[in-house]
């Protein structure tokens, strides 16, 4: 099972895509958005998409789980590792907001850190490419070729 976690108000620009991927990989993705906070004061949203972060991140349903935070800060994996390591596993993604996440807060709660590479992207397509790389490694899991 693989769960999504993101802060997100919207993501309308990638809606019919995202329902494309959810549709192929039907119960093994579950998508979590929490809203953001809005302020003026980038350090208050910060803190406060931060606490709710973790706290879904704290749920229950979430022990035992593999948890894999984006950033482009972090270290690149091609889909074969990321295959290697996270099939056959509950993963919890977790995808920030535009002003970011107290990571000394939310470190204690994250096994990994990845990147898709170095470009900044809308979290919407993030959170795409992220469901296109779950569906090409649920195909290498099942030994189905995805790209011909």
């Amino acid at each position: 099972m693989y769960t999504i976690i993101s802060i997100t108000d919207s993501d309308k620009h990638f809606a019919s895509a995202i329902a494309e991927y959810l549709k192929r990989m039907g119960k093994m993705v579950r998508i979590v958005d929490l809203k953001p906070t809005k302020d003026k004061n980038s350090l208050i949203c910060q803190k406060k998409d931060t606490e709710a972060f973790i706290a879904e991140l704290k749920k229950s349903r979430y022990d035992g789980a593999v948890k894999v935070f984006l950033s482009i800060l972090w270290p690149q994996k091609t889909t074969e590792e990321l295959a290697k390591g996270l099939t056959n596993k509950n993963v919890v993604f977790g995808i920030g907001w535009p002003h970011g996440l107290l990571e000394e807060q939310l470190m204690p709660y994250i096994n990994q850190k990845i990147a898709f590479g170095k470009a900044t992207m809308p979290h919407g397509l993030a959170k795409l490419v992220l469901l296109e790389q779950l569906y090409r490694i649920h195909t290498i899991a099942i030994g189905k070729k995805y790209h011909y």
